[in-house]
C-alpha cells in the first residue's frame, strides 16, 4: 500500500517533469535551428540496477524509483525557409556552424546572423561566427556565402565558413541561445566530411511540430490526472486500514 502511494507520486513526477520539457519545446517553435527536448521517461538499466541492488541487500525487489525522465536531443534538421535576408544562411544537410564563446567553441543551426559595430559577423546571442581563420569581419557593402562556404565581400573571398559535425550517435547538450556542445569524449569528423551545403537567404525552422507537442501535452496531462487519482485511492485506503480496521 505504502508502496502504491509512492508509484503513484512517481507518476505525478515524471508527468509534471515531461510536460515542462513539452512546453520548452513551443516556446522555442519560432526560434532558428532550435532542436527539440525528447524526455526519456523510462531509464531501464537504472531500473534494474535498483531491483538488482535491493535483492542482494535481501530486500523486496519492487521498491519504486522516484526518477524525473531525462532528455535527449531530437537532431533531426527542421524544414528551410526563404527569406531573402543577405545574412540568414541555413544548412542544406549534416553539420553545424562554428561560433566562439567565453566558454570555448560551440555549435548551432541558427543561421540568422548579424553584424556588431565593428563588422563582426555574430549571432542573434551576440557570438562571433567563425571562419577558417578566425572570427568573421565583414568590411563592404555586398556579402555573398557560396554554397561551399565561402564568405565574399563585395565579390573578393575573405574567408570560409568553419563548419563541423561529429560521428553518429553523438549526444548533444544545449547551452542556451541557440548553442549545442558535444558530451565528452565525442568525436569531431573531419572538416571535409561536412557534407552539408550553405544556403544564403534562407533560414532553417526549429523541428518541433506543433501539433505532435500538443497531443502528446494532452496524453501527459491525463496520466498526470489518473496517477493523481490513484494516489488519493490509495491515500483513502490507507487512511481506512490504520483508523478503522485498527479499531475493530
Amino acid at each position: 500500500m505504502i508502496r502504491g502511494l509512492y508509484s503513484s507520486a512517481n507518476g505525478l513526477l515524471v508527468q509534471s517533469a515531461r510536460t515542462d520539457v513539452i512546453s520548452a519545446n513551443l516556446a522555442g517553435i519560432s526560434v532558428p535551428g532550435y532542436r527539440r527536448d525528447i524526455p526519456v521517461v523510462t531509464a531501464f538499466t537504472r531500473v534494474l540496477q535498483h531491483t538488482a541492488g535491493r535483492a542482494a541487500a535481501g530486500r523486496p525487489s519492487g521498491g519504486v524509483l522516484l526518477l524525473a525522465p531525462e532528455t535527449r536531443l531530437d537532431l533531426r534538421p527542421g524544414v528551410l525557409r526563404a527569406t531573402g535576408a543577405p545574412l540568414d544562411v541555413a544548412l542544406d544537410g549534416p553539420g553545424y556552424f562554428c561560433v566562439q564563446t567565453p566558454t570555448g567553441e560551440a555549435y548551432t543551426r541558427g543561421g540568422a546572423f548579424g553584424l556588431d559595430p565593428s563588422g563582426l559577423l555574430i549571432t542573434s546571442a551576440g557570438h562571433p561566427l567563425l571562419g577558417q581563420t578566425g572570427a568573421i569581419r565583414i568590411s563592404g557593402t555586398e556579402v555573398e556565402f557560396l554554397e561551399n562556404g565561402d564568405v565574399l565581400v563585395d565579390g573578393a573571398r575573405v574567408d570560409r565558413l568553419k563548419l563541423a559535425d561529429f560521428s553518429p550517435g553523438t549526444l548533444m547538450r544545449k547551452l542556451g541561445g541557440g548553442l549545442l556542445r558535444p558530451g565528452r569524449g565525442s568525436l569531431a569528423l573531419a572538416p571535409t566530411a561536412v557534407s552539408g551545403s550553405v544556403r544564403q537567404g534562407h533560414l532553417e525552422e526549429s523541428n518541433v511540430n506543433a501539433i505532435s507537442e500538443l497531443t502528446t501535452m494532452i496524453a501527459a496531462l491525463r496520466a498526470f490526472e489518473a496517477s493523481q487519482r490513484a494516489l488519493q485511492a490509495a491515500d483513502r485506503t490507507l487512511d481506512k486500514a490504520i483508523n478503522e480496521i485498527g479499531r475493530v
